[in-house]
């Protein structure tokens, strides 16, 4: 339309626009001059020519717009459509090709998350009683084993370290002064057999000498009393020599145990310093300096850090192809990196087996729920040096089977 508007507006041969040809105020037509008649012919041509060619002009044009938007677009659309259906063709092609690799991997390992760390919580108790005179660890210090954690009050058991000292001294003495005694009974024993043989000879030789007539009876009668009191006497120092033996036994048992009194008054001295049972980290501090303390009772826990391991809870339809001695890739939450380990100990029963009160199907309604076992997995060695894993992190364990 512009195109048409702008060729109306073209000049004509004399000069004028067709707009000026309309406006009957600027220009007037005088019918009686020729050249007025020859002029307007000319101008009407040249419309008719303007016209003409901007008409063919739009034809033209809309001629390219039909050749743009017909055959040749159908064709590209069915290109677009093709490549579509290609590139599908190809993509589930690549889905068989890697199917069977991605279920073989699929099939090669076992994993859970209800997994986590695990390791010995040693709670230090009191074997004494007694008042704390000092403490030197705080929560979550790092502590070596034998390294001193409480101190008690050991004024009252040195005392009787030296109570059982000189009881011990005492059983020692009576001892010794027991066997003295066994020693003297010995030698009456000894003294007593030398007159025993004298009497009994005497005895012995005034008997022939009564069958010979040679002396009285009543001096016969006086040396056989006499072969027999001695002969008694032996007798009594015998038994009292075992008695003083039997003494020293019954002092050399209080001996013993005044020895373990004095032993046990150790003990109970030592006890008064309590140590670390091993390498680890100090939790759960309840003591204080001051407190007074009973035995057995717990004064704080020693989380170990040498020997960590992983409580995995697989289902138990998941353990048909586990075994002893695979290997382990643990994923550890808190880190977010991967280490290395085995299956140390495969489970001996389910978890409800350990609990307070395990269940009795038997008692009423059965409902079957897939039981999870225990798996152990222990770390490989050297990985941990600066032992940054914990019992209770949480982990994502991946057994391998074989």
């Amino acid at each position: 339309m512009d195109n048409l508007i702008e060729n109306n507006e073209e000049r004509f041969a004399n000069g004028k626009s067709s707009r000026d040809l309309r406006d009957g105020s600027d220009t007037q037509l005088d019918l009686n001059d020729p050249r007025e008649h020859t002029v307007s012919g000319d101008g009407l041509e040249a419309l008719r020519k303007n016209s003409g060619e901007d008409l063919d002009r739009r034809i033209e044009l809309h001629d390219r717009d039909g050749a743009r938007y017909g055959t040749s677009g159908g064709s590209s659309w069915f290109r677009r459509i093709s490549k579509r259906v290609l590139l599908f063709v190809l993509l589930i092609l690549a889905l068989g090709a890697i199917s069977p690799f991605v279920w073989n991997y699929l099939q090669s390992y076992e994993s859970t998350d209800d997994a986590q760390i695990d390791g010995h919580i040693d709670p230090l108790s009191s074997r004494i009683n007694g008042t704390v005179i000092r403490v030197h660890p705080e929560n979550n210090d790092h502590v070596k084993a034998g390294e001193l954690l409480v101190e008690i009050d050991p004024r009252d058991y040195e005392v009787a370290v030296a109570q059982a000292k000189a009881r011990l001294e005492l059983a020692i003495a009576q001892v010794a002064s027991a066997k003295q005694d066994y020693a003297a009974a010995l030698a009456n024993v000894r003294q007593g057999d030398a007159d025993n043989f004298r009497a009994q000879r005497d005895a012995h030789r005034f008997a022939q000498l009564l069958d010979q007539q040679v002396v009285a009876q009543s001096e016969y009668d006086q040396y056989t009393a006499i072969a027999r009191v001695d002969a008694a006497k032996v007798d009594s120092a015998r038994e009292a020599a075992g008695s003083s033996l039997k003494t020293i036994a019954a002092r050399e048992a209080d001996r013993d145990a005044a020895k373990a009194a004095l032993d046990q008054a150790l003990l109970n001295l030592s006890y008064t310093k309590i140590y670390a049972p091993a390498n680890g980290i100090v939790g759960r501090r309840t003591v204080e300096l001051g407190s007074r303390i009973e035995p057995g009772q717990t004064l704080m826990f020693v989380t170990e850090t040498d020997e960590i391991w992983v409580t995995a809870d697989f289902k138990e339809t998941q353990l048909a192809r586990m075994h002893r001695g695979e290997k382990v890739t643990i994923h550890i939450d808190t880190f977010r990196r991967n280490y290395n380990g085995y299956v140390r100990n495969m489970p001996g029963a389910s978890g409800d087996r350990f609990s307070l009160l395990p269940a009795e199907n038997a008692t009423g309604n059965y409902v079957k729920v897939v039981q999870r076992l225990p798996v152990r997995i222990e770390f490989d060695r050297g990985q941990d040096p600066e032992h940054r894993l914990h019992p209770g992190m949480s982990v994502e364990p991946k057994v391998w089977l074989r």
